[in-house]
């Protein structure tokens, strides 16, 4: 049997139980208050009791369903607080009228009555509140009450939970739209200088960015993909950026452990990327640019460093787009399971993040 089949059979076990013990309240609450009886006579014997028994049951299921079903989302729900105290106390009112007339109409009543008088004793007929009643209405009204506040409030919770992670969503697919259009334009502007140049590898750039093109709209519409697809989409994108880079700039990427088991947000490491060959490449100096992926059973740990040329222009402050996305990405999917260090020392920009998956 399914999980979701066990959880209906056990609420319905559980409802059926309580209604059980409901309907056995009057049992316990008009047993003693039939005038004749002793402990030691069923009250089934009484065909007062089985009168009040069948009515004051029907009569708080009526209000149980009519508290929890109209009353409270009606009335309580819309704030009209006096017409539902006023509907309450009505209620109330013909529950306890009912189990009156039946104590007033009875036979038992009647003959305990004549044996009271016979006995010179005055009888004053039978009290129109009875304890045993409104105990009784007043734990249909509180279990009614009770039970929709709290249905309502799980029902409120998971609209809300509902709307957070639309909310989530939006806010993901809005920073993923703006992360592919802030790396095309960076590749356009790459394969731009080669066309100008009239160099013969433009055509190959094209088709690498095509490749990269297609992982972007076609491979990577959910927030976490094979990690192993993401390499070679970083891979291609660095093949890519050669292009155009002179035999001054050194750049190296490698990966470790189990990179076929894991998964990752895609785009979560190709700001730090992009950011490297924009800040850290020069055309007339050395650089160098070096990036790491390793994988451990419960870890994945990306490093890049670069030598970066902005003439002492605070670099962590002025990397832009890019890097304010992957923050902020990293804060969604992976909130207090990431931890993300940026460190700008002697023209050596660093990038350190670890993805937790404990």
């Amino acid at each position: 049997m399914a999980q979701k089949e066990k959880n209906i059979v056990l609420q319905g076990s559980i409802v059926v139980a309580a209604w059980l013990c409901f309907f056995m309240l009057p049992v316990q609450f008009f047993y003693y208050n039939i005038f004749y009886y002793s402990r030691a006579r069923s009250p089934f014997e009484s065909r007062q009791f089985i009168t009040m028994f069948i009515v004051s049951n029907v009569l708080l299921i009526c209000y149980y369903y009519l508290n929890s079903k109209i009353l409270i989302p009606k009335l309580l729900a819309a704030k009209k607080i006096w017409k539902y105290i006023g509907m309450t106390l009505l209620c109330f009112f013909i529950y306890l009228a009912a189990i009156y007339f039946i104590r007033a109409n009875s036979e038992e009543t009647k003959s305990f009555a004549e044996s009271v008088a016979a006995k010179g004793m005055d009888y004053g007929g039978p009290a129109f509140f009875s304890g045993g009643a409104v105990t009784l209405f007043l734990i249909a009204f509180v279990v009614s009450t009770g039970i929709k506040v709290i249905t309502q409030w799980f029902d409120a919770e998971e609209v809300k939970e509902e709307i957070s992670k639309q909310q989530l969503e939006t806010e993901l697919n809005l920073l993923k739209t703006q992360v592919n259009p802030h790396f095309l334009f960076n590749t356009l502007n790459s394969i731009y200088s080669l066309a100008i140049a009239n160099n013969q590898k433009t055509a190959d750039a094209v088709l690498k960015l095509s490749r990269i093109m297609r992982y972007t709209l076609e491979d990577c519409q959910d927030n976490s993909v094979a990690l192993q697809q993401e390499i070679d989409f970083i891979n291609s994108y660095i093949e890519l950026q050669k292009l155009r880079l002179t035999n001054n700039n050194a750049v190296c990427f490698t990966t470790s452990g189990n990179i076929s088991s894991a998964r990752v947000a895609p785009f979560v490491f190709i700001p730090f990327i992009e950011n490297a060959f924009k800040y850290g490449t020069s055309t007339h100096r050395p650089s160098s640019i070096k990036a790491v992926v390793q994988v451990s059973p419960q870890t994945i740990s990306f490093s890049c460093e670069n030598h970066y040329q902005v003439n002492g222009k605070n670099i962590i402050e002025g990397t832009g787009t890019g890097i304010n996305n992957a923050k902020r990405r990293l804060e969604l999917l992976y909130p207090k399971k990431h931890d993300l260090k940026i460190v700008a020392e002697e023209q050596l920009y660093k990038v350190s993040l670890t993805i937790n998956f404990n």
